[in-house]
């Protein structure tokens, strides 16, 4: 046996037990929400929309919340200065439910982003005991209410967050979003959950928060001008000593993020750098994505042309099994038909252009827009740049 066939299959067991931890991250979200008998006294939950031209979404989003079966629920939407249909779509559903209310945002006052603005004004007007962000683009099964509710009372949780069941119908939609999903491994839900460890992370389109848990860290004033209000709320939640829990939330909840890829490159480079885990993280992360999933292609056409059958045949059965896997995981968590898995070799490619984009642009000090606003609280370089003042 050759040098290169053990170096060979040294990188194969490499990259299975990579794609083993990879899949044990999203098994260990699968039945967190467990049942739960709602308390004998039913707070009231006050759910907060924010919402700027939302008018593909909002009907959905707001059928899906007047239809819970919680018996004590206020829903609070936010027009956050729409240009679209969506406060004439809202206005529909004030008239037919008197629980129903709609909050203009009045404009975004400076040193603030757009949605933590939306989102505390719907706090401000809000009265429940509990409050529930969800995004506009989020559709809620009638049971999500009365099953997060009871659940964080029964743990004593103080701020739930969930994941959700991810709809990916078009084609960039089961190319790109799963792939980007899985940078979601490097917040493994044993570690949020644990409140003797430090690391935080939160899904803004569902957080279930203690309105006096809320108050005390200052809610989203406190991260105002933070890119990843999600995030920084739960790091701020966490830190201050309450319990945070993220739960699998695909049985109650479902969202579909974008729909096409110029969308998808936008969601993705206003969330790259922070939702990576920072700069060093980003740069770890890209190159180990590279080494998992574009080398063993690179090294199969070397194989190839260079007419090495040993190294064909290992490097064949390495990509051979990414495609299992990854067909495998997009059908059992995205309900995509497995043979999306070949693509993930171009996912992979363009995940990383995005993150670089990202990257560049935030250390370039290049606009980042989200819904026509430039979005502020880029996360700072580690080093100065090149010319700046050393004084």
């Amino acid at each position: 046996m050759t040098a290169l066939t053990i170096l060979l299959i040294i990188y194969a067991l490499f990259i299975t037990l990579a794609l083993a931890w990879l899949g044990s991250i999203g098994m260990r979200f699968l039945g967190t929400l467990t049942p739960t008998p709602l308390p004998e006294s039913l707070p009231l939950v006050s759910t907060v929309v924010p919402a700027r031209n939302e008018e593909r979404n909002i009907r959905r989003c707001a059928s899906g919340i007047v239809q819970q079966d919680y018996p004590n629920l206020e829903m609070v939407f936010v027009d956050d200065d729409s240009e679209d249909a969506t406060p004439d779509i809202l206005a529909e559903f004030v008239a037919r439910d008197e629980r129903v209310k709609v909050v203009n945002t009045g404009g975004k006052p400076q040193g603030w982003n757009g949605k933590q603005w939306a989102c505390y004004s719907g706090a401000q007007q809000a009265t429940g005991d509990w409050l529930c962000f969800m995004d506009a683009d989020t559709y809620a099964e009638p049971s999500l209410i009365s099953r997060t509710l009871a659940f964080a009372e029964a743990n004593d949780i103080d701020f739930l967050t969930l994941q959700p069941w991810y709809e990916l119908r078009g084609l960039w939609e089961r190319i790109m979003i799963p792939m980007m999903l899985y940078l979601l491994a490097v917040f493994p839900p044993h570690r949020v959950n644990d409140p003797n460890d430090s690391l935080a992370m939160a899904n803004g389109q569902f957080i279930l928060i203690r309105r006096s848990v809320y108050e005390a860290t200052g809610g989203h004033e406190a991260v105002r001008n933070r890119m990843m209000d999600d995030f920084s709320l739960a790091e701020i939640v966490k830190g201050a000593g309450y319990r945070l829990f993220i739960a699998d939330g695909r049985e109650v909840m479902s969202v579909r993020l974008y729909t096409n890829l110029k969308e998808i490159r936008q969601g993705a480079l206003k969330a790259s750098v922070d939702l990576s885990g920072g700069w060093v993280a980003s740069i770890l992360g890209m190159v180990g994505i590279f080494i998992l999933n574009i080398l063993p292609l690179v090294f199969l056409l070397w194989a190839v042309l260079v007419d090495n059958a040993i190294a064909t045949v290992i490097l064949a059965a390495i990509v051979i099994g990414q495609i299992i896997f990854y067909g495998a995981t997009r059908s059992l968590g995205y309900r995509v038909p497995p043979w999306s898995g070949v693509s993930y070799p171009v996912g992979t490619i363009l995940g990383i252009a995005i993150l670089l984009e990202g990257m560049v642009r935030v250390a370039s000090g290049s606009e980042i827009q989200w819904k026509g606003r430039d979005v502020m609280g880029r996360p700072e370089l580690s080093v100065k740049k090149p010319g700046s003042d050393q004084g």
